[in-house]
C-alpha cells in the first residue's frame, strides 16, 4: 500500500468513527468479538462488521479508532465493563431495537406481569427471537431489560404499584423467623479449649472450621448479635482471600496464617473498596475483627507461628480523596519539592570540606572569650573539637567546655541547630525528615502502597532477575522457613517489574538510602537492621534512637508524609492545605501511566494485577477512561492530519522511493531485542521471510512470532515467559477458531512443534527455569501473528 492509499484508508476510518460519534444510535449496530489483548476491554470489532464497512484493519488509524470506539461505548454505558462479546452483542441488539421505536410504538408494546414481554408480541422482533438465551446468561442484558422497563414505567405502560402474586401472598402471611445463621457460630463460642489442638478441626464439609472457632472465641467480648456478626463477616471475607490464594480449608492453621496475613487482608479489602463492593467503614470493621482474632490465636497455648504484622485501617471519612489522583499541577509541585530535597540531602551526605574559619573562643578557664560569640567560632569548634559531628541539645549539661560553648553560641544566634549545621554542608541528623522525601519518591515512581513501602528491605531491589534479566522490586518477605515467597502486595504479586526509567529511579533511591544510613545501620536493632527506611530519631525523648517505618507505630508513614506536606506548605487548587498520602500517590502514578499512553496490559503488569478485570475496574473507578478517550481523540486527529498532509505533499513515485533504505547486510552484527527473543541480524531475515508479500526489502524484520524458525534467533531463560505465553495463545487459537483449516494452520503447527521442543520434550533448560518461566507467563500478553496477520 503506497502513502496515498494509506491516507485514503485512514480518512475513511476517521469519517466512519466521526459518524458514529455524531449519531450514537449507530453504536447499537456495532458487533463485537472477544479479544483478550484488548486495550480497554477484552473486546474488538468483529471481522464481519469490519468487512461490511470495508475498513482496513491493518493500519494504525484503525487500531486507534477501534480503541476509541470501545472506550466511548464503555464510558457512555452502551456496553458494560467485564461483559463478554456475546453479552455485549445481545445488549446492543436489545437496546438498539428499543431506542429505534417511536413513542407510539413504545406505548403499544406487549406487557405481561407488569414487564415487557417480547414473547407476547404478535410479530417476533427480528434478531431478538432468542433474547431469552441472552437474558438468562448475561448480566448486562438483564440490566438493559431493567432499563427498558424503567422507561416504560415512566411512560405509564407499566404500573409503579404492581405486586407479583408471591409478593401479595407474602404481604398477607405472618412473618415466620428462620433459624439464625449465627447458630453454628454461637455453638463454637460455647466450646471450651485450652490449646491449639482443642480448636474444632476443619473438614471438607466444614472448611476453615478451626479458624471459624478462633473467630467465635474472639467475639466473646461482644454483647450483641450484631457484634458477633461482625466477626462472622470477618471470617467470611478472610476465607475468600485464603481460597483465592489456593487454600482449600483443611490445612493446619499455622500453614494458613503467615505473619503478613493482616496487611494482605487489608490490601484485599482495598481492592473491594476500589471496585465499590465495600465501604471504608465496613472494611475497618472487618480489619478490626481479623486483628482481634489473630491476637487470640497468637495467645493460644501451642501456637508456634510467628507474630502477626499489624497494619492501619482505612480513612472512612475521606473515601473520595483517598482514591483521587493529584492534579497535574499538584504532581509537578510535589515532584519538584521532593527532587530538590533529595538533591540537597545527597549533597549533605558528601564528605565534609573543612572551612578553616574562626578561632578557639574559649579562654584558659573554659569560659567564652568576650566578643567571640560568633557562628564562625562555633564552626571552628565543630571542625576542631567535635570531629565535624553534630552535638544535640541533650548534651547541654556536658562537662566538655567546647560542647557547652558551642550550644551557647548556637542558642544565642536565633537560628536552629539543624539550619546552622546543614548550612555548613553536613547533616544535622539523618532523621525522619531526611528519609521521608525518598519514601515519597519511591511511592511516586512505583505506585506501591504504604504497607509495601514500609516493609522494604535493603536488598529488595534486583537490577537483574535471575530468570527474566529484567529489573524488579521484591516488596514482601520470604516466610521464616524459607519455603516460598509470600504474595502480599495489594494485588497479590510478590514482585513488581520495573520499566527502564523506573529501575534507574528505584536503584538510585536504594543507593542513596544505603549511603545515608551506612554510619548507623550496623548498630540498629536486628529487627530493623535490614529495613530500607531507618533513621535516627530527633525527638527529645528518643534522641538518636534508631527507628523504622516497619517497626514503628502503624501511622508512622502517613504522619511523615503529612508532616512533609505541612512543612512545605503544599496547597491544592482551592488554596487549602494539600493532604499528601501514599493512597493518593498510587492513583497519581496510574494517572501518569494513562497520560503517557501506556497500554492496559502493561498497567496490569506494573500494578501486579492477576486479572485484567481488576485493572479495568480500578481505572473505571479512577475515571481514567475519560483521560484515555481524550488522548485517543488527539492521536486520531494528528494521525489523520499527518496522513492527509503526506498524501498531498508526496507523489506516488516519491513515496515508493522513500520506502526503501539501503542497508549494509554484511556490516557488523548488532543483537536486537524483539518482543520474543534476541536477533543476531534484524535486517537480514531468512529467505522464507523475504518471500512474504508483507516484507519490505531493506527494512528491519517485524514478524516476531516467526522467530522460532529463524537461524538468527537467540533464546535464553529470560525468553521463557514469552514462549510459554505464545504456546498458550496458539493452543487457544487452535481450539477456539478454524485457523487450522486455513493456510495459516501450517504456521501454527510448525510453531507449536518448535515450542514443544524448546519447552517440553527436548528442552535444554532446567526444570527450575521452565517452572519459573511458566509461572511468569501468566503476566505476559502476546499478539499472535501468522505471516504478519494478527489472529
Amino acid at each position: 500500500m503506497n502513502i496515498s492509499e494509506h491516507a485514503f484508508e485512514s480518512a475513511k476510518i476517521f469519517r466512519w468513527l466521526r459518524e458514529l460519534e455524531e449519531n450514537p444510535l449507530q453504536y447499537y449496530q456495532v458487533e463485537l468479538s472477544d479479544n483478550s489483548c484488548g486495550t480497554y476491554a477484552p473486546l474488538m470489532l468483529s471481522d464481519s462488521y469490519v468487512a461490511e464497512r470495508e475498513l482496513d484493519a491493518s493500519i494504525e488509524m484503525f487500531e486507534l479508532a477501534e480503541q476509541k470506539l470501545i472506550l466511548n461505548m464503555l464510558i457512555d454505558g452502551v456496553i458494560h465493563q467485564g461483559e463478554t462479546a456475546a453479552g455485549c452483542n445481545w445488549r446492543l441488539k436489545l437496546l438498539g431495537w428499543y431506542k429505534s421505536l417511536s413513542q407510539e410504538e413504545k406505548l403499544a408494546l406487549p406487557v405481561f406481569g407488569n414487564k415487557l414481554s417480547l414473547t407476547k408480541a404478535d410479530v417476533p422482533v427480528a434478531g431478538l427471537e432468542s433474547i431469552k438465551h441472552g437474558y438468562s446468561r448475561y448480566e448486562s442484558v438483564r440490566l438493559a431489560y431493567d432499563d427498558i422497563n424503567a422507561d416504560l414505567q415512566s411512560l405509564g405502560v407499566v404500573s409503579t404499584d404492581y405486586m407479583t402474586v408471591k409478593e401479595r401472598m407474602d404481604s398477607k402471611e405472618e412473618f415466620v423467623p428462620q433459624e439464625s445463621i449465627l447458630v453454628d457460630f454461637k455453638r463454637l463460642q460455647m466450646l471450651d479449649f485450652a490449646t491449639l489442638d482443642d480448636l474444632e478441626k476443619p473438614s471438607e464439609d466444614r472448611p476453615f472450621n478451626d479458624l471459624k472457632h478462633a473467630f467465635a472465641t474472639a467475639s466473646l467480648g461482644t454483647a450483641s448479635d450484631s457484634g458477633a456478626n461482625n466477626y462472622l463477616d470477618g471470617f467470611r471475607w478472610l476465607t475468600k482471600l485464603l481460597t483465592g490464594r489456593g487454600f482449600i480449608g483443611t490445612e493446619a492453621l499455622v500453614e494458613v496464617l503467615d505473619p503478613f496475613i493482616l496487611p494482605m487482608f487489608r490490601s484485599y479489602l482495598e481492592q473491594q473498596i476500589v471496585v465499590g463492593d465495600l465501604s471504608p467503614s465496613a472494611a475497618n470493621t472487618l480489619v478490626s475483627s481479623v486483628r482481634k482474632t489473630l491476637t487470640t490465636i497468637k495467645n493460644i497455648k501451642g501456637y508456634t507461628g510467628s507474630d502477626f504484622i499489624n497494619c492501619q485501617g482505612f480513612d472512612a471519612d475521606r473515601v473520595t480523596d483517598a482514591y483521587r489522583p493529584y492534579s497535574s499541577d499538584e504532581r509537578v509541585r510535589i515532584s519538584a519539592s521532593v527532587n530538590e530535597d533529595i538533591e540537597h540531602y545527597n549533597t549533605l551526605a558528601q564528605p565534609y570540606q573543612l572551612s578553616g574559619i574562626g578561632v578557639d573562643p574559649i579562654d584558659e578557664k573554659g569560659s567564652l572569650k568576650p566578643g567571640c560569640n560568633t557562628l564562625e567560632n562555633a564552626r571552628w569548634i565543630f571542625e576542631n573539637k567535635l570531629g565535624c559531628a553534630h552535638v544535640g541539645h541533650d548534651q547541654k549539661d556536658s562537662e566538655d567546655p567546647h560542647v557547652r560553648v558551642f550550644l551557647r553560641i548556637v542558642s544565642r544566634s536565633g537560628i536552629g541547630l539543624r539550619e546552622i549545621v546543614e548550612g555548613w554542608g553536613v547533616h544535622y541528623l539523618v532523621d525522619a525528615q531526611v528519609i521521608t522525601p525518598y519514601a515519597i519518591k519511591l511511592a511516586q515512581v512505583t505506585g506501591l502502597n504504604a504497607d509495601s513501602i514500609k516493609l522494604l528491605d535493603v536488598d529488595d531491589y534486583e537490577p537483574k532477575h535471575p530468570l527474566t534479566g529484567r529489573p524488579c522490586l521484591r516488596y514482601w518477605k520470604e516466610r521464616s522457613d524459607g519455603e516460598k515467597l509470600m504474595h502480599l502486595d495489594i494485588f497479590e504479586a510478590d514482585i513488581t517489574w520495573l520499566t527502564t526509567s523506573q529501575s534507574y529511579a528505584v536503584a538510585q533511591i536504594f543507593e542513596d538510602i544505603k549511603a545515608l544510613t551506612a554510619s548507623f545501620r550496623e548498630s540498629a536493632p536486628p529487627v530493623m537492621r535490614d529495613k530500607l527506611f531507618i533513621w535516627q530519631s530527633s525527638a527529645p525523648r528518643s534522641f538518636m534512637e534508631i527507628k523504622s517505618f516497619a517497626t514503628g507505630k502503624e501511622s508512622a508513614l502517613f504522619e511523615s508524609f503529612a508532616a512533609y506536606a505541612k512543612r512545605k506548605g503544599f496547597l491544592n487548587s482551592a488554596g487549602q492545605q494539600l493532604s499528601l498520602t501514599p493512597s493518593r500517590l498510587r492513583p497519581s502514578f496510574i494517572s501518569e501511566l494513562v497520560e503517557r499512553d501506556v497500554p492496559i496490559r502493561e498497567i496490569q503488569l506494573i500494578l501486579g494485577h492477576k486479572h485484567i478485570d481488576t485493572t479495568l475496574a480500578y481505572l473505571d473507578r479512577m475515571d481514567f477512561n475519560h483521560i484515555a478517550r481524550s488522548k485517543l481523540d488527539v492521536a486520531l486527529r494528528e494521525l489523520h492530519e499527518s496522513a492527509a498532509e503526506v498524501a498531498d505533499n508526496l507523489s506516488s513515485s516519491e513515496a515508493e522511493a522513500n520506502l526503501i533504505d539501503v542497508v549494509n547486510l554484511d556490516g557488523p552484527q548488532v543483537v536486537f531485542k524483539t518482543p520474543l527473543a534476541s536477533c543476531r541480524n534484524i535486517f537480514n531475515p531468512p529467505e522464507f521471510i523475504k518471500k512474504l508479500s508483507s516484507y519490505v526489502p531493506g527494512s528491519p524484520c517485524a514478524l516476531y512470532n516467526m522467530c522460532l524458525g529463524c537461524e538468527n534467533v537467540l533464546l535464553t531463560a529470560s525468553n521463557l515467559p514469552e514462549l510459554f505465553a505464545m504456546e498458550r495463545d496458539y493452543l487457544t487459537l487452535k481450539e477456539s477458531s478454524r485457523i487450522m483449516d486455513t493456510p495459516y494452520g501450517r504456521v501454527v503447527r510448525e510453531n507449536l512443534a518448535l515450542l514443544d521442543g524448546i519447552l517440553h520434550s527436548k528442552s535444554d533448560f532446567t526444570s527450575e527455569e521452565l517452572d519459573e518461566g511458566r509461572r511468569l507467563s501468566e503476566f505476559v500478553d502476546t499478539t499472535v501473528l501468522v505471516d504478519g496477520v494478527a489472529m
